[in-house]
């Protein structure tokens, strides 16, 4: 045995483990961006602005809006 054999193999773990650390990033990124889009795809068309009201979404009502409505307030709507 030469005193060289040590040195190849811990390089060709090395080789290995980084290989395997890229597959993994390139795995998580892919996830991350499905997830995302899932998100996007699920996510209820609110109005910016606005009164809060009850929105229809795919998974039920949602409040949206950014301000509590005033009173007498003909915009509001209430929830079915």
């Amino acid at each position: 045995m030469s005193t060289d054999q040590p040195a190849r193999r811990s390089r060709g773990i090395w080789r290995a483990v980084c290989r395997a650390a890229r597959a993994l990033g390139g795995v998580q990124a892919e996830q991350a961006h499905m997830w995302d889009t899932w998100s996007q795809a699920h996510r209820a068309a609110v109005p910016e602005e606005g009164p809060l009201t009850w929105v229809l979404a795919l998974d039920g009502y949602r409040l949206a809006g950014c301000r509590l409505p005033v009173a007498g307030d003909a915009t509001a709507e209430e929830m079915p």
